[in-house]
């Protein structure tokens, strides 16, 4: 039943979020969206309201989960295991710019959106999510020391690749920004090693600076 209840649910999420689309397409987004949807579709406010209680903020976490799940499902296709580390998130952020392009406009618009400072909305928060899922994506398992650095790395990158494709159309540019900037993801084993040698000598470099006072 309850299973059920959440499919329901869901379903009337998409049809919001497709509705959703075309006004921010025709419209653009403003604090008057959820009302000019509303008029334009013939849909009861408080309905929407209902599903996203906190309006436009709600309905973009929304977008940009769906984005994410979009990117999993599309990226199970594809044999990515067989590809060296910084091969794979490549192909990953290629996935999801290809994604995104199919509705560019869009994105383009809830981007410069949740730029602005707005309550109930963490721009922070969605960029880990994104980041997150890239790495779940690639098969990242790490939950030491690692998993911070990587999501830490990939997050400036991500910014980068993501603040280029939605001001140039340039394909061939785009991969070689991704090129330059992977080449510190491919550098990740190198910084665990780094870490753990740390870690193993950190008892020997106390002692040697106990050995000096």
């Amino acid at each position: 039943m309850l299973k059920n209840q959440n499919k329901f649910l869901l379903n009337k999420r998409l049809e919001i979020l497709k509705l959703f689309k075309k006004t921010i397409n025709k419209k653009g987004l403003s604090f008057d969206t959820i009302k000019i949807l509303s008029n334009d579709y013939n849909i009861n406010e408080n309905e929407i309201h209902l599903l996203f209680p906190q309006g436009n903020s709600d309905i973009i976490k929304f977008t940009l989960d769906q984005l994410n799940n979009d990117l999993e499902n599309y990226c199970k296709k594809l044999n990515l295991i067989t590809l060296p580390l910084h091969k794979r998130i490549k192909k990953i952020l290629l996935c999801k710019i290809f994604l995104m392009n199919k509705e560019k406009d869009f994105y383009r618009k809830i981007f410069l959106n949740i730029l602005l400072p707005k309550k109930n909305f963490s721009i922070s928060s969605q960029l880990y999510k994104s980041v997150n899922k890239i790495w779940i994506i690639a098969g990242d398992t790490s939950t030491d020391f690692n998993y911070y650095t990587k999501r830490l790395i990939l997050a400036g990158i991500y910014t980068r690749v993501i603040l280029f494709f939605f001001n140039n159309n340039d394909h061939e540019k785009l991969e070689e920004i991704i090129d330059i900037n992977l080449k510190r993801v491919a550098k990740i084993p190198e910084l665990k090693l780094k870490m753990k040698l740390f870690k193993k000598n950190f008892p020997n470099i106390l002692k040697i600076i106990k050995n000096f006072n």
